[in-house]
């Protein structure tokens, strides 16, 4: 993975000394209705970034400023060149601009290359995402009826989520960049 660097951040592969920057911003969700690390402790976080070492999809969104990991972008490559593309933020610095930036450097580096479109999904309910995947060009193009779940409720049954599939294509991102 070739890191990406943009005005204010460096998105670069994960490494070690990342963790508790990563366990940090996990731990913030671990009840968040979106997303959630639930059971998620200092020990057994370990696993979330053993999970990042070494991988293509994740970058680790880093401050040019301090070097503090505030985020990880996901770009998972998929069939028909497509990548799906996905994003946590610490609650600390959201609303910055930061996910913009960062995800706008990220689908630059897609479509310069081979792949054709790249979708993101997303809780409905969660309105940031919503905005900021629409601030950025990507269309909504389905609604998914409670096809995952994060959590389980007290009987230890599924708590069923519905799911928003943003999409763009590389004619699109082009066409916005003109």
């Amino acid at each position: 993975m070739e890191p990406i660097e943009t005005q204010r951040l460096l998105l670069r592969p994960f490494a070690e000394e990342d963790y508790d920057d990563l366990y940090e911003f996990l731990s913030q969700r671990r009840e968040d209705a979106f997303e959630a690390y639930p059971g998620i402790t200092y020990e057994n976080g370990r696993e979330h970034l053993c999970y990042r070492l070494g991988s293509d999809a994740f970058y680790a969104m880093a401050l040019k400023a301090t070097g503090k990991v505030i985020s990880n972008v996901y770009c998972g490559s998929r069939d028909f060149s497509a990548r799906e593309v996905g994003f946590i933020v610490n609650k600390d610095y959201q609303r910055r601009g930061f996910a913009f930036e960062a995800v706008t450097a990220v689908l630059a580096k897609c479509f310069s290359s081979d792949v054709h479109r790249v979708y993101a999904e997303c809780d409905p309910r969660n309105e940031c995402s919503r905005a900021l995947l629409e601030k950025l060009g990507f269309r909504r193009e389905a609604l998914l009826r409670q096809n995952v779940w994060f959590r389980r409720d007290q009987d230890g049954n599924p708590i069923w989520q519905d799911t928003c599939v943003y999409a763009m294509l590389a004619e699109d991102f082009r066409k916005k960049e003109r």
